[in-house]
């Protein structure tokens, strides 16, 4: 299936720089941010230039293939940038977090990243390697779920579905190895 011709014509004028078509493609990622996005209001001008980026990049490569309208095409790309920029925006906000008590003498703080460390390794070794491979490209490396079915040749919902289970194990490992946290 190839585009059609009214979603070719939308392409090339909003690569042209047509202010109607801008104003269209702009409303349709604008729903998928006031829909699924509200808490990254403040950040909205960036996530939107992020967008338009990735649009642009895309259809000067010719990512967008037809199998689904553009309209469909536009919202899959504009949640999954405002996705991958959730997850760096909140990554910032997670090296920031002291984990002792900021009214606590600094001693009590640095036990609290001492515990806080050991429990993380104690998690880690449990894990096998695949588990350990994929936390570090997600969390390490911060690539996305797309990057990281790239770098490891499957399917990008397999690479949801294993992070998913990931997930899982390492809550169920933190209830066995510190139970009253």
């Amino acid at each position: 299936m190839s585009a059609s011709e009214d979603d070719r014509l939308l392409i090339k004028r909003y690569l042209d720089g047509d202010p109607a078509a801008l104003r269209t493609l702009d409303a349709w990622l604008g729903v998928v941010l006031g829909e699924d996005f509200r808490s990254l209001r403040e950040e909205w001008d960036d996530l939107r230039q992020e967008i338009r980026t990735r649009l642009v990049r895309n259809f000067h490569l010719g990512a967008f293939n037809g199998h689904s309208t553009l309209r469909t095409y536009v919202h899959r790309i504009s949640r999954n940038v405002a996705i991958d920029f959730s997850r760096r925006t909140y990554r910032r906000r997670e090296v920031r977090v002291d984990l002792g008590d900021s009214h606590s003498p600094a001693g009590r703080s640095d036990m609290g990243r001492m515990l806080a460390k050991d429990l993380l390794d104690k998690i880690l070794a449990r894990l096998s390697e695949d588990d350990r491979s994929l936390l570090r490209l997600v969390f390490e490396l911060h690539y996305s779920y797309q990057e990281v079915a790239r770098e490891l040749g499957i399917p990008e919902g397999t690479v949801k579905s294993r992070m998913s289970r990931c997930k899982d194990h390492i809550l169920k490992l933190r209830r066995e190895l510190a139970p009253g946290e």
